[in-house]
């Protein structure tokens, strides 16, 4: 119940910040499209990474609520396919509100999931260089303080992380462990459960 609690009230602050925060201009012309192209002659590479790992992590945790949807109720899949176009925002609402349950229904392994996280996690890799390697992050602090699409995105990869934990640390608990250091890396300690879960049809 409180975790219920926990969840609605980073849910709430964070839309406030993002509303409140910052001293916000006003699009221009094309924006959301130049992010789409990932044209880095107009936005710097550290907001277009962003922008491409927001996509990354939807898909995520779409296949780990394909597992997951046995122990939640109401179904969490059409909140994932929300997360799509949302994100966080739509995620986190509905784990404070859903209802954990007991099922006896079997695990179902997925091969492809054995060859779609590997691909992420790559994808992911490169992007994350990318990131690190041409970005200026002075530009980023700007864009943070100006655009409040990218102060969204980032409070919304911060959100994916938060939820990333929780649903690692419910999974653990149901199965009677403790969180693995791996599962705290962003991203990759979500990948890092699905590989195994699908390799070993165990929760590892």
């Amino acid at each position: 119940m409180y975790r219920r609690y926990f969840l609605f009230l980073i849910w709430i602050v964070a839309i406030v910040f993002i509303l409140s925060f910052g001293n916000n201009r006003v699009f221009p012309d094309g924006f959301l499209f130049s992010f789409l192209r990932f044209d880095q002659s107009q936005f710097d590479t550290s907001a277009l990474s962003l922008f491409t790992l927001l996509g990354i992590y939807p898909l995520a945790f779409f296949m780990l609520f394909l597992d997951e949807k046995r122990f939640l109720k109401p179904s969490p899949m059409l909140a994932s396919i929300g997360a799509f176009a949302l994100g966080s925002f739509v995620l986190m609402p509905y784990l404070a509100l859903s209802i954990p349950r007991q099922t006896f229904l079997p695990f179902r392994r997925r091969t492809w999931i054995l060859i779609a996280v590997p691909l992420l996690a790559v994808l992911s890799a490169c992007i994350i260089w990318i990131a690190l390697a041409r970005s200026d992050w002075s530009i980023f602090l700007l864009y943070f303080m100006t655009n409040q699409f990218v102060r969204t995105m980032t409070v919304d990869l911060v959100m994916f992380y938060i939820l990333q934990i929780f649903m690692l640390y419910r999974i653990r608990s149901r199965d009677e462990k403790k969180l693995m250091w791996r599962d705290f890396l962003p991203l990759f300690g979500l990948f890092s459960y699905l590989f195994r879960r699908h390799v070993s049809s165990s929760s590892s």
